[in-house]
């Protein structure tokens, strides 16, 4: 009787190496720090937040976190890699894309915003206080401005496709109207975090003034 084929890797296919324990706790430890000093410069600030008391809250000793995540300015990168690198930003470009009218387009938009506010709005807060003072905050902020600046101009090219805009009614001129209304020193920081209204009544009125404005924009051309 032939024996059942078995089912191995074929001979030279790398295979991922096996997590160790250690891996998994130096893995762990890290995360530990991470959000140990996402609350601390929230709470704090960056530059008022020490390493000591970093390493304190997340029961490691200093040079842990040196060597695990490089120090308050590794640890400040690796936030914004968080905020920067959000699967949100493609989750929300599909689902632009897939809309079938400008005002489905615009609901999902709305509802984005208030997810990264959400998610993110403490990291976003502490890199906007931060740049000034500090290069390397500076130029990543930078970087995370022309992101976000390229990923709502591709948003408004499927927008001014699905309402027929004119053609001088550019996607510059969308994306400026966008960031006045959802930008990060405005939008949901201010009317939630600043002025205390409800996440419900910031979403409603932000995504119906952005709308009525967006139509006098368009129309004035």
């Amino acid at each position: 009787m032939t024996p059942p084929p078995t089912h191995s890797e074929p001979p030279g296919l790398p295979t991922a190496p096996r997590r160790t324990r250690r891996d998994e706790y130096a893995e762990q430890t890290r995360q530990a720090v991470v959000d140990a000093a996402r609350k601390l410069f929230a709470e704090r600030g960056y530059f008022a937040a020490t390493v000591n008391e970093i390493a304190e809250a997340s029961r490691v000793s200093p040079g842990t976190v040196y060597q695990q995540c490089g120090g308050k300015q590794g640890l400040l990168r690796t936030l914004m890699d968080i905020w920067t690198t959000s699967a949100l930003v493609q989750q929300t470009l599909d689902a632009i894309n897939a809309a079938d009218t400008v005002e489905a387009a615009l609901e999902v938009l709305a509802d984005a915003y208030l997810e990264f506010f959400r998610q993110f709005d403490d990291i976003i807060q502490v890199v906007l206080a931060t740049a000034p003072h500090d290069a390397e905050a500076a130029s990543a902020l930078d970087q995370a401005t022309l992101r976000h600046r390229t990923a709502l101009q591709e948003i408004s090219a499927r927008v001014r496709e699905l309402g027929d805009f004119p053609a001088s009614f550019t996607d510059t001129d969308f994306t400026d109207l966008a960031i006045y209304y959802y930008g990060p020193q405005s939008g949901y920081h201010f009317t939630v975090a600043v002025l205390g209204w409800s996440e419900a009544r910031a979403r409603d009125f932000l995504h119906t003034q952005f709308g009525r404005s967006l139509h006098e924009a368009v129309t004035a051309r």
